[in-house]
């Protein structure tokens, strides 16, 4: 026997189609990053308010959606708990060097790694120390040609014709660089990450910074931090 849900809006629709809009619902909102209305929301999705709601009372009762101010609705926390447990080797071996590469350069360190044609940050950690700097959580994405950490994974993969320059360019100097192109007066630095034999993890480390940086040092930093990590047995 199936099993259908019906929306109230329309004819009776499958389970899998209501989990795909709870999916949908939860890729809008960490896509946008920001706190949306039930109206925002529908519209954007394509289906009714009223789907909206029980859609956004099944994600709260799981801590996946929180409501904010004035009927508004951002990521829950549970989305943050559900993040740490992804790639948890990759997350384990990183970690202590970005924390270390925060607090020692007082800026946002980060490990990111390719999804489709994104860049998603695994794990972020801030300078504990630092007032001004970039703020941002697990799970942000970015394409994958627009972020210094996107970038760095982009040139570990095989070289094509199709490459555009500013690829081509960080493979030539081994690390990749951007400046403002996804905060204004933000600069970013990242290396991609390979495994103990030499093998793309499809990942990388890289720093943002919201003032100057020597962009030559940070890059030696992480590129010795980068080979420290393979050599610890990813």
């Amino acid at each position: 026997m199936s099993t259908e849900v019906r929306d109230g809006d329309g004819p009776a629709q499958s389970g899998s189609l209501t989990l795909d809009r709870g999916l949908r619902l939860l890729e809008l909102l960490a896509n946008e990053d920001r706190e949306m209305t039930v109206a925002e929301l529908a519209t954007s999705l394509g289906v009714h308010r009223q789907a909206v709601y029980r859609l956004l009372t099944t994600l709260r009762a799981h801590r996946l959606v929180a409501e904010g101010s004035s009927g508004r609705y951002r990521l829950g926390l549970g989305v943050m708990q559900l993040a740490r447990q992804a790639n948890p080797e990759l997350r384990r071996a990183t970690a202590p060097h970005l924390r270390r590469l925060a607090q020692e350069l007082e800026v946002t360190a980060q490990c990111v790694v390719a999804e489709g044609d994104d860049a998603v940050a695994l794990s972020v950690f801030e300078p504990p120390a630092s007032v001004f700097h970039l703020s941002q959580h697990s799970g942000a994405r970015h394409p994958l040609a627009q972020g210094a950490s996107g970038l760095a994974i982009l040139m570990a993969r095989k070289p094509r014709t199709s490459d555009p320059d500013v690829v081509r360019n960080a493979r030539e100097a081994g690390y990749a660089v951007s400046r403002g192109r996804l905060t204004a007066g933000a600069v970013g630095i990242a290396v991609p990450l390979f495994d103990g034999d030499g093998h793309s993890l499809d990942a990388a480390i890289g720093v943002v910074s919201m003032g100057e940086v020597d962009v030559e040092h940070v890059a030696r930093r992480l590129l010795d931090t980068a080979r420290l990590i393979a050599d610890g047995g990813l």
